[in-house]
């Protein structure tokens, strides 16, 4: 077998998507079985075809073609979304000489697993933040407003709604009365004219919270009956959709509820409603909150280190108030699931705590351990070389060390760039270093 033979061979059992093509005629000269299988194309199907109208189903060529960008010397390097695989591809394209002309190559991986988790990700991180504000402001660190209108705000601002709202049952217990409401620029109020609403006209909401714990509707106009008091009740205060969840008292009765009118944004993640309904309820209670928040933890019980709770807080005062110069590193642990199934657990533990001792030598005070095996720390106000020359120094107590390994992923910015972002920066950069690091085991 001569070297083209195993070239072959290796292109047929990759797992990423190859192809070649010729960059004049766009015609299709090789597809592995990898790109094969995806298209559901036969062996040889595919030659003589262009290569838009095989792989995209496109009359025309894509839109997004890099023939011009292509060299013989470097890698075209990038993140495609297929629409009509609906797959996540980082591409590598690069010219290559075949029979004496130079044809285009392609290497595609499907990173649809890593770019899927990290949205999730960033969406929980978000949820989480905008729950750690709303907590901050009930515990009463808020000035001219009451904690609730606050909360409200954020919450309609997190939804991009018309209207977010707080109703409450009556003494008797058979009306609801809207007693807290926050809305959105040149959007009317109605809190004055929902009052002493009766309970049955919510007959169909409770029905709702008892069997699935929310009511979410969408487009009012086509999916009520007109002739419910519901209706009647919705579609004069110009609600086109909306989502609610029920605030219960101790001992399961509904004490009531919590929503958003016309949410745009965020409507699949009625997680931070339901996490708030708990805040909710406490304020409500004489705003019993703070004395809960003053009981959290914040300081992780292996590593001594922040946890989670303070890297949220923080992350969040930072994003209110930008550092004129901020730095970001993402540290998370290499192969600690090995480390726990081969040596045990309580070795596992030192592992962390010792990955969580050396950050903190270079970033001292400002590290917090987020996860399982994963460590964030802030820089303030550092300068770039000082930074730097942390990240060098953490590297190398790393590669001295007989028991940690990690990757490491470093962002730092000096201009308007939002915490935030800088967190999902380093994040990247530590699973491309991640990624480096399995490739060369």
């Amino acid at each position: 077998m001569d070297s083209s033979d195993i070239t072959a061979a290796i292109c047929e059992e990759s797992d990423g998507f190859i192809y070649v093509s010729d960059t004049c005629t766009n015609e299709l000269l090789y597809l592995n079985k990898t790109a094969r299988d995806l298209l559901g194309s036969a062996d040889n199907d595919y030659r003589g075809k262009v290569c838009h109208r095989v792989l995209y189903g496109l009359e025309e060529p894509c839109p997004f073609c890099t023939n011009d960008k292509l060299s013989f010397d470097e890698t075209h390097c990038y993140q495609h979304y297929s629409e009509r695989h609906g797959r996540y591809l980082l591409c590598r394209d690069k010219l290559i000489e075949v029979d004496g002309k130079p044809v285009r190559l392609q290497i595609a991986d499907d990173t649809t697993p890593e770019v899927e988790e990290r949205s999730s990700l960033e969406a929980r991180l978000a949820v989480e933040e905008t729950l750690v504000r709303c907590a901050r402001t009930l515990s009463g660190n808020i000035e001219g407003a009451s904690g609730i209108d606050e909360l409200l705000r954020i919450l309609g601002e997190f939804y991009n709604a018309d209207r977010a709202y707080v109703f409450e049952s009556t003494l008797s217990g058979i009306a609801m009365t809207n007693t807290y409401e926050w809305c959105a620029a040149a959007i009317p109020p109605e809190i004055d004219s929902l009052r002493n609403v009766p309970l049955d006209a919510f007959d169909s909401w409770i029905q709702q919270f008892d069997s699935i714990g929310m009511v979410h509707l969408i487009d009012i106009e086509s999916t009520l009956d007109h002739d419910t008091e519901e209706y009647r009740t919705l579609a004069p205060q110009g609600i086109d959709s909306l989502i609610v969840v029920p605030l219960y008292e101790e001992g399961g009765v509904m004490r009531g509820m919590l929503g958003v009118d016309n949410p745009r944004r965020n409507t699949e993640e009625d997680r931070l409603l339901r996490s708030l309904t708990y805040f909710v309820q406490n304020d409500l209670e004489k705003r019993q909150m703070l004395e809960r928040l003053n009981e959290l933890s914040h300081v992780d019980s292996l590593t001594g280190i922040g946890n989670r709770t303070s890297y949220l807080e923080k992350l969040v005062e930072f994003s209110e108030n930008r550092p004129a110069a901020f730095g970001v590193v993402f540290v998370d642990i290499n192969d600690l699931k090995i480390a726990n199934d081969t040596q045990g657990h309580s070795f596992g533990d030192r592992i962390i705590q010792r990955a969580g001792q050396l950050l903190n030598e270079s970033f001292s005070g400002s590290v917090f351990r987020i996860g399982g095996d994963e460590f964030v720390a802030f820089a303030i106000d550092l300068p770039r070389i000082e930074f730097d020359r942390r990240i060098e120094s953490f590297k190398e107590s790393i590669a001295r060390d007989s028991i940690v390994n990690v990757s490491v992923g470093a962002v730092w910015d000096d201009g308007n760039c939002a915490p935030r972002d800088l967190v999902a920066q380093a994040d990247a950069l530590m699973y491309e270093d991640k990624r480096n690091y399995h490739f060369r085991r």
